[in-house]
């Protein structure tokens, strides 16, 4: 893993190491950096985007590469050119090895692409909970922002405003045993996105219930990277930066449960709010 020092010179730091970045190969610390930078600087986005087309077009013009569909008999026809004596005097126990090593090479390929790709989708995973990780650290650990008494059903409303308004009494619901504290539209210094935050205190320490607009990015459909599927949504979860998340998506959303709760309980409560947030959302 590959750290970064943002003190001096940002972008030229970050442009060094964005391929590193591609590979999954910074720590989640300076991921969590380099997101944050990228949001809030428009010509390291571009950069960002043009090696992500790069290596995209890279990849498709390998995979669309097919072989001729004579090239095994080109091949057969080519050893018999030759080598006329080993391919008549080897006999078929010696091609049968042949064709066994040919195939454990096929499949060992096989099993590095589908290994590249579940590398590639974890890292997307992680980069996508992360935007709800950082709101979550910043808004509700860092700076606090929230009275341990919490504001009254109309005031948390108000400060939603009337598109993200009626999610309050869906959030209230579905989070039994927790206070929710406050609720309102906020940033991260350094980035333009904007996030539906809402904080809530229950068993002994503090949720956070998070929507952002996607964006036109996705969450990847591989089943590995898939940690449970309800109600047609599928959640996602990780531990980042020292907390734990949920994550899934909606139409035009991405949603986020985050806590220290652990893992599993985060899921469990991110299973019951997904579908319910989703049908408020699609219903506005």
């Amino acid at each position: 893993m590959k750290d970064l020092n943002f003190d001096s010179k940002p972008c030229e730091w970050v442009r060094e190491q964005l391929d590193a970045y591609l590979s999954s190969e910074l720590l989640v610390e300076t991921t969590a950096a380099m997101l944050k930078h990228l949001e809030g600087c428009a010509a390291c986005s571009a950069e960002l985007e043009s090696r992500l087309r790069l290596r995209d077009a890279l990849r498709r013009a390998v995979n669309q590469q097919l072989p001729p569909a004579n090239l095994g008999e080109a091949i057969d026809r080519q050893l018999r050119q030759d080598r006329p004596a080993l391919f008549w005097s080897s006999g078929p126990r010696h091609w049968m090895l042949a064709l066994a090593g040919l195939a454990l090479v096929v499949v060992a390929g096989s099993a590095a692409k589908q290994a590249l790709g579940l590398r590639r989708g974890r890292q997307l995973v992680a980069k996508i909970l992360t935007l709800g990780v950082s709101d979550h650290v910043y808004c509700a650990i860092r700076t606090h922002n929230y009275l341990r008494a919490g504001r009254p059903a109309d005031q948390l409303q108000a400060r939603l405003g009337p598109e993200y308004a009626p999610l309050l009494p869906v959030a209230e619901q579905e989070l039994p045993g927790f206070e929710i504290l406050e609720a309102h539209i906020c940033t991260v210094p350094g980035s333009p996105r904007k996030y539906v935050h809402f904080i809530a205190l229950g068993h002994g320490t503090i949720l956070s219930v998070i929507l952002t607009r996607r964006q036109g990015e996705a969450l990847p459909g591989e089943a590995r990277l898939v940690a449970e599927t309800v109600d047609g949504m599928r959640l996602y979860k990780s531990h980042l930066s020292g907390m734990d998340v949920a994550g899934f998506e909606t139409n035009n959303y991405f949603g986020f449960v985050i806590s220290d709760l652990g893992q599993n309980e985060v899921l469990h409560i991110a299973a019951a709010l997904a579908p319910a947030l989703r049908n408020q959302l699609d219903a506005g």
